[in-house]
């Protein structure tokens, strides 16, 4: 996993999504205040503390943290002004074409 410099990698929340993604706290909350995600369960004891919630799609997703050594290699994690973002590098960018005037 790289995590860009500036991101100090022990106060780095990352969580798993059942899903097979992953996402750092920012993001999660960011989806959470927008609406894209709905919170239906969270579980701190015992165990991790997990969390279900419910996409747009109406899919329920549960995540779970994960210690940042334990995520797969092709994990980036990149730092945009306060966003902290989780990035599969495995995904070929976008081939949509630039948006016209």
């Amino acid at each position: 996993m790289a995590v860009a410099p500036n991101a100090p990698l022990e106060e780095l929340e990352l969580l798993e999504g059942s899903n097979g993604r992953y996402y750092t706290a920012w993001q999660v909350r960011r989806r959470l205040r927008i609406g894209e995600w709905r919170r239906c369960l969270r579980q701190r004891d015992p165990g991790p503390d997990r969390r279900l919630v419910e996409t747009d799609e109406g899919v329920l997703l549960m995540l779970t943290p994960i210690e940042p050594a334990n995520v797969p290699r092709w994990l980036e994690v990149r730092v945009v002004g306060e966003a902290t973002l989780a990035v599969d590098t495995r995904r070929c960018p976008s081939r949509r074409p630039a948006v016209q005037p």
